[in-house]
């Protein structure tokens, strides 16, 4: 990586804005959706195998014992595994303890009566080897040329995703309109953004590798201002605070938490426990997509949600969806509700989109989610929990979840985090501790 030769600040004529806006599915598509086979079937890890012709629906199977005898027999359908003793269905892990079985890995130990010797767990990791997109950016996109070194700076303001006249990081694309940083004039000499400035300092951009990154907080510092032991670990994490939320998260993924009736509440992340979560997500990732139209990135080519889902990195730092974890709610092992979740330390999270199917709907379950998110965050003393809203459910989540909206200076007083925003929505805010 060769040497970065600031530009002088200028200003830019724009084009337009880049980023779609988040458009919810209308009503006219949702009576649509009611007739595609995908939306009919349980949300499942067992429909999500069938769907990508991993397992046939009445296949045989076995629970295996740990001598690899045969403990029980049943047939895969969409809702579960159909014992044939007693011809009842069961989600995996209530197949697992009807085989008398306390191991806890029900996927891994149920088996394909084909000769093979295959798991559903061996099932799960072939399907998510043969469906997982390329994370490389395009070749020929301005997050390839950024990755070089030779980038373009962005033609919308970070804030508003308007065009117009814009101020231009000299270190980064983003570009901002003077007056959405609360500026009057163009800053003399080289001028930073909020994000690629020191997080004790606020100076910027001194020399090369004089820039250390937090994994929580995603902030930027100069590396004397840290101890030799916080960045000589693999994860770098700049403070107390950022380490209880960094080790709390870690504590949480991918443990089922009780929420009552049947439900459970789940963080997830994608680099966490292979295939089995892979595959929680590619469900996840189908109520999304069936809540939202797809948000397209102008640079990457990309789908959005699908970033976040997966927590895709890139090098440029508002293309990086790392620190995404995506909360499932599931009845029945069957997701009902999603959301994507990311935590810039002990100041502020942001959880971009919340979805719930269409036919479980009215039943609280989008409460249920958030009262846990926030639940949990309290625990880890998250200050505050942000949210774009559509303007058709910013009275909805002000009345009914006590968010309020967010004023400007408000706004700016967060403009080093990497907050994803969407054209036409309204940043609202709930106060946590």
């Amino acid at each position: 990586m060769g040497n970065l030769e600031p530009k002088q600040p200028q200003k830019r004529k724009c084009l337009g804005p880049k980023i779609q806006p988040l458009s919810p599915k209308r009503s006219k598509k949702v009576k649509k959706q009611e007739n595609r086979i995908s939306d009919r079937k349980p949300r499942t890890d067992l429909s999500w195998l069938i769907d990508n012709k991993a397992v046939s629906i009445l296949e045989k199977v076995y629970y295996r014992s740990k001598t690899g005898t045969p403990l029980i027999k049943g047939r895969i359908t969409r809702d579960g595994i159909q014992c044939l003793c007693c011809f009842k269905i069961f989600a995996l892990t209530a197949f697992e303890v009807h085989a008398g079985s306390t191991n806890r890995r029900p996927a891994a130990n149920i088996i394909l009566d084909d000769g093979t010797g295959r798991s559903l767990s061996d099932c799960q990791r072939q399907v998510r080897h043969s469906t997982s997109p390329s994370i490389v950016d395009n070749p020929n996109s301005k997050t390839a040329k950024f990755n070089s070194i030779e980038h373009e700076n962005d033609e919308a303001c970070y804030v508003c995703c308007y065009g117009g006249e814009l101020i231009c990081c000299d270190y980064c694309p983003t570009a901002f309109h003077m007056n959405c940083l609360g500026l009057n004039e163009v800053p003399d000499g080289n001028w930073f953004c909020p994000s690629c400035c020191c997080g004790i300092c606020g100076i910027g951009y001194l020399r090369e590798k004089s820039f250390r990154t937090c994994h929580q907080c995603e902030l930027k510092f100069h590396i004397d201002f840290l101890s030799l032991k916080s960045y000589e670990n693999m994860v770098l994490l700049c403070s107390q605070k950022c380490e209880k939320v960094f080790y709390g998260l870690q504590k949480l993924t991918g443990k089922p938490i009780p929420a009552g009736n049947n439900l459970t509440w789940t963080l997830l992340k994608s680099d966490h426990h292979g295939a089995g979560n892979h595959s929680k997500l590619r469900v996840a990732l189908k109520v999304m997509h069936e809540c939202f139209e797809p948000t397209k990135n102008d640079e990457t080519g990309r789908d959005v949600v699908e970033d976040m889902v997966f927590s895709r990195v890139s090098k440029l730092k508002r293309l990086s969806f790392k620190g995404f974890y995506t909360v499932i709610v599931e009845e029945k092992e069957h997701i009902v509700s999603v959301a994507t979740l990311r935590v810039y330390g002990n100041r502020v999270a942001e959880m971009p989109l919340v979805a719930t199917s269409f036919r479980h709907r009215r039943r609280g379950l989008c409460r249920l989610l958030v009262d846990q998110v926030e639940k949990n965050l309290v625990k880890l003393g998250v200050e505050k929990l942000i949210l774009p809203a559509l303007p058709t459910t910013v009275d909805t989540w002000v009345k009914c979840f006590g968010f309020t909206r967010m004023e400007k200076d408000e706004i700016l007083n967060l403009l080093r985090y990497s907050l994803l925003d969407f054209q036409g929505t309204i940043l609202c805010q709930k106060l946590l501790t």
